[in-house]
């Protein structure tokens, strides 16, 4: 799937593929976290991995909304696995990861403090 030329000064997903993502002019071939100004990889290939290990760099930049991509399908993890972000008032949105790439660049496009983690 493409997505739309980047006209910004932020940081944006230009396209996603199952497996692949391509942030920067760079290819990703492992999962992510990714705001506006920086991409990390994330040490995680299943959303039955998420734990409070994989929190920690959400929790640094403090997003306003996390956009978790859960790869090609919808998954729910436990809530447990998140919860300390819904205590620091981080909301968290559960999706598949190429609706999660997308909503990214909109939510960025509009100035909103936001950051995705996807599972590719």
């Amino acid at each position: 799937m493409k997505f739309s030329e980047d006209k910004s000064n932020a940081l944006l997903i230009s396209a996603y593929r199952p497996g692949e993502i391509d942030v920067g002019g760079e290819t990703w071939r492992r999962s992510i976290l990714i705001h506006t100004g920086k991409c990390i990889a994330w040490k995680i290939e299943s959303i039955t991995d998420l734990g409070a290990g994989h929190l920690a760099d959400i929790l640094t930049f403090k997003p306003d909304i996390l956009l978790l991509g859960t790869g090609p399908q919808q998954q729910f993890p436990d809530i447990e696995n998140y919860a300390e972000l819904l205590a620091c008032k981080i909301g968290v949105e559960i999706m598949d990861s190429a609706a999660a790439a997308r909503t990214y660049n909109v939510l960025v496009s509009e100035g909103r403090k936001v950051m995705a983690g996807i599972i590719v």
